[in-house]
């Protein structure tokens, strides 16, 4: 216990026994009755042992309650839930209590997010430093080979193009992971604003024309009498792009994709139907995470970030992306709210 609550308690039961040698004294002086003196006598005795004795049932339950203290504190410390004292009274270290196991749940919880990001961060950084391995290893092999002074015209354009390539996919690749990282950290927000869903679609279609007519892929397009949505026009044509890119990617030449807006009372659903080599069921639920990529199309050019961009984006606008996939063929079908809630997120 404290020295100095020591001390006070030391010189009040020093009082406390001068007094009543004092009282006894004055009585012994007062009286001549033998039994008013022994009475007295004995009551001084059991007033002294008395105190004596609350104070050391004062002093034990002290320490008690200070153990059970330190043990609280231990508890907080090592982030065990653990009732020290009784929930059951409605004491004040029984509120105390379930504040700590309280603040316990919540540094659990926050250990427990701490250390699942933790994990992303090293996932994120194996996975990126897998993806850029190989353009990297392809521009360096074959900038050694350009060295070669005997190389012939043909090599030199031919290992120049491979260096281009990986450049490409290189940049592709930087630029993607910019998009995500930014998403991600809500560097970049979604400002959805009233605009017209097939304009939005149809820049998608514009930007990918080319890439379809070289394989001599149709996107057929119905497009409806305006419907004008709550949307972030910029990233949702970035996301409805990025499918229409996949079934591009992945479809055989002369086919065609289908894409279809259909308006609901909650949601405005939009069906982009190709007519690739579709997507296993067992995948189905892998296809929109960070570098994943099919088995059936592993030999394609990819680095597996389009699926999952498109699902932060779409999320972000409390929308979500479902795909069906029977046999030859994949519909993605993205579901996009028709009047947008600003989150409590958002407004900060």
């Amino acid at each position: 216990m404290n020295n100095e609550f020591s001390k006070k308690s030391n010189i009040f039961k020093i009082l406390l026994i001068i007094l009543c040698i004092i009282f006894n004294i004055f009585i012994i002086f007062k009286t001549k009755d033998i039994e008013i003196i022994c009475i007295t006598l004995v009551f001084s005795l059991v007033v002294v042992i008395g105190f004596f004795i609350y104070d050391k049932m004062f002093q034990d339950s002290i320490t008690e309650m200070l153990v059970k203290l330190s043990d609280m504190i231990s508890i907080i410390s090592d982030l065990r839930e653990k009732e020290v004292f009784s929930m059951i009274d409605d004491s004040m270290f029984s509120k105390l209590q379930h504040q700590t196991l309280k603040l316990t749940k919540v540094l659990q919880s926050q250990n427990i997010k701490i250390e699942k990001d933790k994990n992303e961060i090293k996932s994120l950084i194996s996975d990126i430093a897998h993806q850029l391995k190989t353009p990297l290893a392809n521009m360096k092999m074959y900038s050694e080979f350009l060295q070669d002074e005997n190389l012939t015209k043909e090599e030199r354009e031919e290992f120049n193009e491979i260096i281009l390539l990986s450049l490409d996919k290189l940049c592709f690749l930087v630029e993607s992971m910019i998009k995500m990282s930014r998403l991600e950290s809500s560097v970049i927000s979604i400002k959805p604003t009233l605009g017209d869903l097939n304009d939005t679609i149809i820049l998608a279609i514009t930007q990918l024309y080319k890439k379809a007519s070289i394989k001599n892929i149709h996107i057929d397009f119905e497009e409806k009498d305006k419907v004008i949505i709550y949307h972030d026009k910029k990233w949702t044509c970035e996301a409805i792009f990025n499918i229409i890119e996949n079934a591009i990617k992945y479809s055989e030449s002369n086919t065609t994709i289908n894409i279809v807006i259909e308006r609901y009372e909650i949601f405005t659903r939009i069906d982009i139907k190709d007519e690739g080599p579709g997507i296993l069921e067992e995948e189905m639920a892998k296809i929109f995470s960070r570098f994943y990529r099919g088995k059936n199309v592993s030999e394609e050019d990819g680095v597996g970030i389009g699926l999952y961009l498109s699902r932060e984006i779409i999320a972000k606008q409390n929308g979500y992306i479902k795909v069906s996939s029977k046999g030859k063929g994949s519909t993605f079908s993205v579901f996009i709210p028709n009047d947008y809630i600003v989150e409590k997120s958002d407004e900060n």
